[in-house]
C-alpha cells in the first residue's frame, strides 16, 4: 500500500519551535514525566521475523537510557512495572493481543515473568489488567534466555544499545552553532558549518556507542497470532492503578523519535499516557504536509523537482550527500501522504515478507524495525525529498515562491539538518545500504540478537569516542562543542 509508505519520513523537517531546545532522540529521556524513571523510560521497540526462522515473531523493548557500563549493577527493570508489547490484528489500532513482563527482586537477582495471549476487551487502552489465562506463561531469571525456543522464549537484561545517531551535531544544527552534518565549503548559501572527515572516511560521532540499556527480548510462534497480513505493535509501560490489580500506562512508543521530534513538549507526557486509536485526531496538525507530483506554487515544486534540486547542488553524490532513496519519479498525488504514514504510531509488519526484506514504502518507512536498520538515514533522506519546503524566492529555485500553508521555511535549523542526506556516522563507502546502522558492536546472528552489553571501561572491547582532531569553530563551550 504505497499510501502508507514513510513511516517516520519527514520527522527531522519539523518547524523549530515545535522542537524541545535539544532534542534526544529515538525514545531516550523523550518526556519530563519519563526522565526521572529510567526503568521505565522506552528507549526503542523492535519488532521483526527471526532471520533463521520466519515463523517466528521477535519482540524487543528497551528501557534505562544512556546505561554506564561502569555501573552496570545498578540497572535493572522496575518490580512495580508492568511492561507490554501490544499488538493489534484487525486494523483497528487497539491492542487484541499482548505480551505482558513483570520482574520480583529476589535475593539472587531480578526474576521476569512472561506471559502471552489475549487480553480482556475491557480491559485495553490505557488501563489493563493482568492476562486471567494466557496462552502461554513461563519464568526466567535477568540475564540470560529461558523458556523454550520451539514455543515461547525471553532474555531480559542489559545489552548494547543498538541506536545510533549524531546526536550532539544535530543538537548543534539546531542551536545555531553549526549548519549541517558535515562540513561544505562552498554552497550558494555560502560555506556550511559541520564535522571534518576523519582518516576513516567517517564524520559522525555515535553519541549512543559504549551506552547499555535494559532489554526485554520475547519470541513466539507467528501462528499464535492467527494472521497472515500487517500487525501493528507498540510497546508501553504502566504503573499499578487506583483500581485493583490495574496498570496505568504513562510511556509508550511505537516508530522511531515520533514523540522525540514532532510532539512539542508541553504535550510529551500527554502523548505517552494516550493510545494508538487517538493519534490521528490528536496529532495530525503536528504533521506538514508532502510534496506531491503536481506543482504546487508555480515553481516547478514537486518531487521531481525536489529531487534535481538536490542533484544539482551536489548533496546527492559523496563526499557532501548520501544518494536519494526515492526516485525522482516517484508517485504521490496527497499532501496528507506524511500524516497517513506517520499515524497512528505503531509499527507496521507485514507477516508475510521474508525477515530481510526491508520493504521501505510498503507498510512504513521499514517492515517492521529490524536491529540493524538505519533508521535515522532513512528518515534523513526520505526527509530531504518529500517535505514541503518554502525556500527563499531569491533562490528561484522549486520551492522558492511565496508562502504557503502547510509549508516548512527554509530558515529553520531542521532543514538544514537533513540536506545531506545522513549523519556520516559510516565510512561513505557503505552509505548506499541503509540496512547497516553502524552499530559499535557487532549483534548476535541468533536469540536475543542483541549485542551483548558493552564492557566495564578499560576491559576488552571498550568502546572509545573517536578522535576528532581539529573541529571547526562553534560558540559552544566544554564537552558541547568536543564530543
Amino acid at each position: 500500500m504505497i499510501k502508507h509508505i514513510l513511516t517516520a519520513a519527514c520527522l527531522l523537517t519539523v518547524p523549530l519551535g515545535l522542537l524541545a531546545p535539544r532534542a534526544k532522540a529515538a525514545d531516550h529521556r523523550d518526556a519530563p514525566g519519563v526522565d526521572g524513571a529510567g526503568e521505565g523510560d522506552i528507549t526503542d521497540v523492535f519488532a521483526f521475523l527471526d532471520p533463521n526462522n520466519s515463523g517466528r515473531l521477535v519482540l524487543a523493548m528497551g528501557v534505562n537510557p544512556f546505561a554506564l557500563p561502569g555501573a552496570t549493577p545498578s540497572y535493572r527493570f522496575s518490580p512495580d512495572y508492568l511492561y507490554q508489547f501490544k499488538i493489534d490484528r484487525f486494523n483497528t489500532f487497539n491492542e487484541d493481543f499482548v505480551v505482558q513482563v513483570r520482574f520480583d527482586n529476589t535475593p539472587t537477582g531480578q526474576q521476569a515473568h512472561v506471559s502471552v495471549g489475549t487480553p480482556d476487551p475491557n480491559a485495553v487502552g490505557a488501563v489493563n489488567q493482568l492476562l486471567f489465562s494466557p496462552n502461554s506463561a513461563i519464568d526466567g531469571p535477568t540475564g540470560g534466555v529461558f523458556g523454550d525456543s520451539n514455543s515461547i522464549q525471553a532474555f531480559t537484561g542489559l545489552r548494547d544499545d543498538p541506536f545510533v545517531f549524531d546526536l550532539a551535531q544535530f543538537n548543534r544544527i539546531i542551536g545555531g552553532t553549526q549548519d549541517v552534518f558535515r562540513a561544505i565549503a562552498s554552497t550558494p548559501l555560502g560555506p556550511l558549518r559541520g564535522r571534518p572527515v576523519r582518516a576513516d572516511g567517517t564524520s559522525g560521532v555515535d553519541a549512543f556507542g559504549g551506552f547499555n540499556a535494559s532489554y526485554i527480548v520475547v519470541e513466539f510462534p507467528v501462528a499464535w497470532l492467527g494472521v497472515n497480513s500487517v500487525i501493528h505493535v507498540w510497546g508501553t509501560v504502566s504503573s499499578p492503578s487506583n483500581e485493583a490489580g490495574g496498570y496505568t500506562q504513562f510511556e509508550r512508543m511505537g516508530q522511531p523519535a515520533f514523540n522525540t521530534i514532532f510532539v512539542p513538549k508541553a504535550l510529551k507526557d500527554g502523548f505517552n499516557q494516550a493510545i494508538p486509536s487517538q493519534d490521528v485526531a490528536r496529532y495530525s496538525q503536528f504533521v506538514p504536509d508532502a510534496l506531491t507530483t503536481t506543482d504546487n506554487d508555480g515553481t516547478g515544486n514537486t518531487i521531481s523537482g525536489r529531487a534535481g534540486l538536490l542533484t544539482t547542488l551536489g548533496l546527492t553524490t559523496l563526499p557532501t550527500g548520501a544518494p536519494l532513496l526515492l526516485p525522482a519519479t516517484f508517485a504521490n498525488t496527497s499532501k496528507d501522504l506524511l500524516r497517513t504514514a506517520l499515524l497512528p504510531d505503531v509499527l507496521r509488519l507485514d507477516l508475510s515478507r521474508a525477515p530481510n526484506d526491508l520493504a521501505i514504502g510498503v507498510t512504513g518507512v521499514t517492515n517492521g524495525r529490524r536491529l540493524g536498520d538505519d533508521v535515522i538515514d532513512i528518515i534523513l533522506r526520505l526527509s530531504r525529498q518529500l517535505a514541503d519546503v518554502n525556500l527563499p524566492a531569491a533562490l528561484k529555485v522549486p520551492g522558492s515562491g511565496p508562502a504557503r500553508p502547510g509549508a516548512l521555511p527554509a530558515t529553520s535549523p531542521v532543514f538544514f539538518a537533513v540536506l545531506e542526506g545522513t549523519d556520516f556516522i559510516r565510512p561513505d563507502s557503505t552509505l548506499s545500504d541503509v540496512t547497516v546502522s553502524g552499530n559499535d558492536q557487532t549483534f548476535l546472528t541468533t536469540f536475543p540478537f542483541l549485542a551483548p552489553p558493552n564492557p566495564l571501561p578499560g576491559e576488552t572491547g571498550t568502546t572509545p569516542f573517536p578522535v576528532l582532531g581539529n573541529a571547526p569553530a562553534a560558540t559552544g563551550t566544554g564537552s558541547d562543542v568536543q564530543q
